[in-house]
């Protein structure tokens, strides 16, 4: 009797010790069409679209005295298929510990732009080229994940801050080669506050050797503002961004503005289990070479409204409007976009 008791703890130890692991994700998608109008050059798009969704593993262990280990492990899938964006740990992926003096993490982490100042980019929308409209691509460009470490503060009565740094070769190098070594070190600030259903967020970047300019390397700098109401069924947000010798948007995408301001304005109402939504942004000229680019701008509509079927499971509609008028006063181009899904969470 006691050799067969022995034998059913040895059995559960495995349990025991899995009993911390957590699996977690989002599986959304859905179906939606796009038209661009550009002149001769217009079109339609109808595919299936995946909206970013992910599986994960997380934990952590109690070390007493108030200090936990805390790791995850989190990747994207497609219901589109498999893609070149999927693969393992391609998400939030760290090691870390947490206690009283706050939170810090190693390893393939978000920063203040990507963790922390999306709540007013409530879509959901395939991303890539030809996908602007139905979600806040332009402005969230900057937003990402770091290869290195990020510490998060404690709360103090509803402030909190965090930092990220990039390692410089983390990014660009694999051998130690010095004549060919590319400073990729970015640290990314963040502040936060919230009390009473009311939030203030800011963001600041630096970015080292983003651009190159009459021949000097140039650091890039991204700085955003975010401001907002999110209580009793309503939630309303603002925020501005103004980006310096980083990758520009609309026509002068994939080239180095000196100068980019952006701003929208996001609201949306619960009534019931249906969430009308809807967003505004503007992009102005962006300035290269010195000068403001005509026509280098952009404004942008998004409306929509989820409709809650079950605590996880989510039904969406959306559809978005987005002019980029085009450098030198050439044709104006319009994509419009509509998409249905589906989202449930586990």
């Amino acid at each position: 009797m006691k050799k067969t008791l022995i034998a059913l703890a040895l059995t559960a130890l495995p349990v025991a010790a899995m009993a911390d692991v957590v699996l977690y994700g989002q599986i959304k998608g859905g179906v939606g069409v796009t038209v661009g109008d550009k002149g001769a050059d217009s079109g339609t798009i109808t595919q299936m679209e995946d909206y970013g969704s992910r599986i994960g593993f997380k934990g952590q262990e109690d070390l007493g005295n108030g200090l936990k280990a805390i790791w995850q492990v989190e990747q994207r899938v497609s219901l589109a298929g498999n893609q070149s964006s999927e693969g393992w740990n391609n998400r939030d992926t760290f090691i870390g510990l947490e206690g009283g003096f706050g939170k810090v993490r190693a390893g393939y982490v978000s920063d203040q732009f990507n963790e922390n100042m999306e709540t007013m980019n409530f879509w959901e929308y395939r991303t890539g080229a030809g996908a602007q409209a139905r979600g806040l691509q332009n402005m969230t460009r900057f937003d990402g994940r770091s290869q290195g470490v990020r510490y998060d503060s404690p709360d103090f009565s509803g402030f909190n801050f965090n930092v990220t740094h990039q390692l410089a070769d983390s990014a660009t190098e694999t051998v130690y080669e010095p004549s060919r070594s590319t400073n990729g070190q970015s640290t990314i600030v963040g502040l936060n506050y919230e009390n009473a259903g009311f939030f203030g967020k800011l963001g600041y970047g630096l970015y080292k050797h983003e651009a190159v300019k009459n021949g000097d390397v140039q650091d890039g700098h991204v700085a955003r503002v975010e401001a907002g109401y999110d209580a009793n069924n309503l939630f309303v947000a603002l925020a501005y961004q103004y980006a310096k010798d980083m990758a520009g948007y609309g026509s002068l995408s994939g080239v180095t503005a000196e100068e980019a301001h952006e701003a929208a304005v996001s609201v949306a109402y619960t009534m019931g289990a249906i969430t009308p939504k809807v967003t505004y942004a503007h992009g102005w000229d962006q300035k290269v070479a010195g000068s403001k680019v005509k026509d280098s701008g952009y404004n942008q509509v998004i409306i929509g409204a989820d409709y809650a079927l079950s605590k996880r499971t989510t039904a969406l509609v959306s559809a978005g409007w987005i002019n980029t008028a085009q450098v030198q006063g050439g044709n104006d181009e319009d994509l419009y976009s509509v998409g249905v899904g589906l989202k449930h969470a586990f």
